[in-house]
């Protein structure tokens, strides 16, 4: 017996079962691609440990005459979803013809440093200062897996805290950050 496409009802059948089959595969092979770690591979989220991203911004530099925003200098960490949120904002005291800069780098035993330092450069103007200030402020995103961050300057260890739990750790900079010496 044919059905209207012509073709009898157990080959029908067959396609049908076929079809099926078919947008079953194609069905599982995109919740495979789209779910990681389905079959028991390894998940991989959250920012690379050993890259991690981060974004930096300043302002000046401009004559330093002593005068600073109080509260100015600090280090923020919070849990958000698949990372860490790192923000650190600072009054950082440095020699004209000097400009501020930083890295995120990983250490030993899951910490983090966040490494600021003074390079030279060629102003774009000149200072009639001994001293000029630059405010600064640097955003990171550090994996779940982090413990340990550092703030340094030129080498030198300001800040070291370990992460104890998710909610949100404010810890004080010096204020300004003194880069001269």
């Amino acid at each position: 017996m044919a059905n209207d496409s012509g073709l009898d009802t157990s080959t029908a059948r067959l396609l049908s079962i076929g079809m099926a089959f078919l947008a079953g595969v194609l069905a599982g092979a995109v919740l495979v691609a789209a779910v990681p770690g389905l079959l028991g591979g390894p998940v991989e989220s959250g920012p690379d440990p050993q890259n991690p991203p981060y974004t930096t911004a300043s302002g000046g530099p401009s004559c330093f005459d002593g005068d600073v925003t109080p509260n100015a200098g600090w280090v923020h960490e919070v849990a958000v979803g698949d990372s860490y949120a790192v923000t650190l904002n600072a009054t950082v005291v440095h020699e004209p013809g000097t400009e501020i800069r930083a890295d995120v780098i990983p250490r030993s035993g899951n910490g983090y440093e966040l490494a600021l330092r003074t390079e030279s450069v060629t102003p774009d103007r000149s200072f009639e200062c001994e001293r000029v200030h630059t405010e600064f402020s640097i955003a990171a995103s550090l994996p779940t897996s982090y413990q340990r961050l550092i703030v340094t300057m030129n080498g030198r260890e300001l800040v070291g805290a370990t992460r104890e739990d998710t909610t949100g750790d404010l810890y004080p900079l010096p204020n300004p950050l003194n880069a001269t010496g």
